[in-house]
């Protein structure tokens, strides 16, 4: 990620891009694009576990969740997850507020995703 977050364009185009989106998520170490970009300053935001406290020492107008705790949050248009298999929760979250809860479980069964809560 470090290259990305050095590369002018990449951000300049996250912020571009915020101007026009009803909702804007990150996943993982997307937070620190995020947080380069400036665009979600004092929004909550979480980033890959263990990767919370260079976050926050990064970009200190971020209100950096502990990731040790928190898989996902929303905070107006904007939400961020830890990554791996919890992205599917901002994505899914996501999904039913474009859609409807009937078209999320819809995926979910899909996925089989109810495989992983029994």
């Amino acid at each position: 990620m470090y290259a990305q977050v050095h590369n002018q364009k990449t951000v300049d185009f996250i912020k571009e891009k915020d101007k026009e989106t009803q909702y804007t998520v990150s996943n993982c170490a997307g937070a620190q694009l995020v947080g380069a970009s400036g665009t979600e300053d004092g929004r909550k935001i979480v980033t890959y576990i263990g990767g919370g406290k260079q976050l926050q020492k990064d970009y200190p107008n971020l209100k950096v969740q502990d990731d040790s705790l928190v898989t996902f949050v929303e905070d107006g248009k904007y939400s961020s997850s830890n990554g791996n298999l919890t992205s599917y929760i901002s994505a899914l979250h996501l999904l039913e507020k474009m859609t409807s809860a009937e078209h999320r479980k819809f995926i979910e069964s899909y996925l089989y995703l109810d495989r992983l809560q029994q």
